[in-house]
Formats: structure tokens, C-alpha cells, sequence
């Protein structure tokens, strides 16, 4: 395979999930650390050995039913940093839901240089966040 460069990741679906049960809008302080840094956006990528017996759409399938039932208890992740009347950062808890993309790529695991996660990860194994304050992407 040739250099990381000429990785091509294409995403095949784009979807949006939401908590399994509906939630009641309401917004949420963030904390004294979180208005005094500045904001950042970090990403974790992990990877799994393929399952044997499993297809890629059984796979997919089950990781969005189990998000949507994370996002119950876990329903900050599914809201948005808005402005609130001071114009300090809060967190509006709104279900709005997190991006949920699918892709294929045509890599090897140990080509990647995660000395240089910009060019090997970021926008290629990691999707770009739309919506929510975290991106699901999930590579066959």
C-alpha cells in the first residue's frame, strides 16, 4: 500500500441518532474548568478485530441500538453548546443526536502513523462533528 496520502476512506451513509426515549429540553451549566480553557475537540478511535460470523450491517446495526439506549443515561452527548443570555458556552440537552456515519476503507491497520494522527485519522477515520458534541464513525 502506498503512503497514507493516498488513503481513501468512502463514507456510505450518514445517519443521525437519538436517545431510545424522548427527552425533555432543558440546558445545563457547563462548569468553572469548562468556561476557563479554551474549547478543544479531541478524538478516540479505536479498533476491534473483524468478527467472524458478523456482517458489517449486523455490526452497524447493533452499535446504533446500543448508542441510542447509551444516550439515554448519557443525554449531554446528545445536546449541543449554545450560547446562553451572558453569552457564556452551555450545554442545550435537546436530543438533537449525533452523527453516526459509515464507511468503507482500503487500508491496513499497520500502515497508520499515529505520530501523525491529522494526516493518517482526522477526516479520514474520524468524521467531521455536525451535530451533538461527539461523531461516530464506524469503518469496514
Amino acid at each position: 500500500m502506498g503512503s497514507m496520502k493516498e488513503l481513501k476512506v468512502n463514507l456510505v451513509r450518514t445517519d443521525v441518532v437519538t436517545a431510545a426515549v424522548p427527552m425533555e429540553q432543558h440546558r445545563l451549566p457547563l462548569s468553572n474548568l469548562d468556561l476557563l480553557l479554551p474549547p478543544v475537540d479531541f478524538g478516540v478511535f479505536f479498533c476491534y478485530k473483524k468478527p467472524g460470523s458478523l456482517e458489517f450491517a449486523s455490526v452497524v446495526s447493533t452499535l446504533k441500538v446500543s448508542l441510542s439506549q447509551a444516550l439515554v443515561d448519557y443525554y449531554p452527548l446528545a445536546g449541543q453548546v449554545v450560547a446562553n443570555s451572558a453569552g457564556e458556552p452551555e450545554l442545550l440537552c435537546n436530543n438533537g443526536g449525533l452523527d453516526f456515519v459509515e464507511a468503507f476503507g482500503d487500508l491496513s491497520l499497520r500502515v497508520l502513523d499515529l505520530h501523525q494522527p491529522d494526516e493518517t485519522v482526522q477526516g479520514k477515520l474520524m468524521p467531521e462533528k455536525k451535530r451533538g458534541v461527539a461523531a461516530i464513525q464506524v469503518t469496514k
